[in-house]
């Protein structure tokens, strides 16, 4: 099966390069270069004529929206998915990313389980519209379930919010290994200790992660938690 090119446009370069590693991790993708505004990009897009972009919204010379509309208005010559990124939750920026037909739009920091959703989507999307010549109404129905995510996010109990969960995982997902109890996950986090434990207890109960009591020099067992695959 062939590749799928992917064009990263980013400009802070550890999270251009965090984002290439994990496209190099996967079967089916590839990424095919880096850009860090918006000029650049306009370039590499004519030259690699990437198939994916995932494409962060604020960038030194404008706004990665304005490339998504752009790519859409595009008459003729290469066109691109377009997966974007940014920091800010705003909702007139939702709004026109859903507008311009873009592929999904993820918040920063990255969940990168939730990328790799957005990803394996992005497969089966391609392949179902690689399948058919003529389509049916229930192949039309197929392609926007996939595209508008075929499950919905899982339902979360009360205290546990979607935003701060996908960032502790992500703490978890960059630390293989690592232990962590509430209190330094707190700290990394930016959370109390009594919320991290009440994710990190979540998190074990769904398989995430796994936990264990620790015999500290003094006092009492300290539980720890850990992501070891």
């Amino acid at each position: 099966m062939d590749s799928i090119d992917v064009l990263i446009v980013e400009d802070e370069v550890g999270i251009a390069e965090l984002h290439a590693q994990f496209l190099r991790q996967t079967m089916r993708f590839r990424p095919v270069g880096i850009a860090s505004t918006l000029s650049m990009a306009r370039t590499m897009i004519k030259v690699n004529k990437p198939k994916l972009i995932i494409l962060d919204n604020y960038l030194p010379d404008g706004l990665g929206v304005d490339l998504l509309r752009e790519i859409v208005a595009e008459k003729s010559g290469h066109k691109a998915d377009v997966i974007l990124v940014t920091a800010a939750s705003e909702m007139d920026t939702v709004k026109e990313a859903m507008h311009c037909g873009c592929f999904d739009y993820l918040l920063k920091p990255v969940a990168y389980d939730r990328l790799k959703d957005t990803l394996n989507r992005y497969l089966k999307y391609n392949s179902a519209i690689n399948a058919y010549d003529n389509i049916s109404q229930r192949h039309v129905d197929d392609l926007f379930n996939i595209q508008a995510r075929e499950k919905c996010s899982e339902t979360l109990p009360k205290g546990i919010g979607e935003l701060t969960l996908d960032k502790i995982k992500q703490v978890f997902n960059e630390n293989t290994g690592v232990k962590f109890t509430a209190e330094s996950l707190g700290d990394r986090v930016g959370i109390s200790k009594t919320t991290a434990r009440r994710y990190l207890e979540y998190c074990s109960a769904s398989g995430f992660l796994s936990a264990e009591n620790e015999h500290g020099r003094v006092g009492r067992p300290e539980r720890v938690y850990v992501k070891t695959n």
